[in-house]
């Protein structure tokens, strides 16, 4: 069955925090690249805390979007905008594919960055339209992962990371799409709140 839970990290790095902070102020795209490139240099423990949950050393970061370095057994690597191809439409911003025996991706670590905080919202306003975007985007892109035959026999861990915690309306919409398509009961989506205050 599909999860969904809360986290929230602080961010301990004085540059880390201020770069996010003014990020935050900005648009999404901005933020989506100040907080990649935290997550690269690891000012923000993400990478660490997928170590620790995995015991794999995630080894360095890839940028290149079709070829490139690739996970073994034994290490992983970040893939930055890699990845997943749907109606020319790229999800989410980034993975790290864990291998088992047999070069067998036995678990996905998915990140998606984004400021927004309410999935709720339906309508003809810009708001409106970039919340139902943001609605479908997070369904669509666990549906992808969940459906994609190298991952048929992996976990599928995706974490939203944004800086504000999300409504409570987001929480209960969020989970709904999970438990009604196929496959995503083996998704676990977290909201991730990357708290830089």
């Amino acid at each position: 069955m599909a999860t969904v839970a809360t986290r929230r990290i602080q961010v301990q790095d004085a540059s880390a925090r201020r770069d996010l902070k003014e990020a935050a102020g900005g648009s999404g795209k901005t933020y989506e690249q100040a907080l990649g490139g935290c997550i690269s240099r690891r000012l923000v423990p993400i990478l660490e805390m997928i170590e620790d949950e995995t015991g794999i050393p995630v080894v360095g970061v890839s940028m290149e979007r079709t070829r490139g370095p690739r996970s073994s057994q034994s290490q992983a690597w970040f893939q930055w905008q890699r990845g997943h191809r749907r109606d020319g439409i790229r999800w989410p911003d980034a993975t790290i594919e864990f291998l088992g025996a047999g070069s067998i991706v036995n678990r996905v670590y998915a990140l998606e960055i984004s400021l927004q905080t309410d999935v709720t919202r339906i309508g003809a306003s810009a708001a409106c339209s970039m919340s139902m975007g943001k609605a479908s985007q997070i369904a669509l892109t666990a549906g992808i992962l969940a459906s994609k035959p190298a991952y048929r026999q992996a976990c599928i861990e995706y974490w939203y990371l944004c800086p504000w915690e999300p409504t409570e309306e987001t929480e209960n919409r969020l989970l709904a799409p999970l438990q009604n398509m196929h496959g995503t009961g083996k998704v676990a989506l977290t909201w991730t709140i990357m708290d830089h205050s």
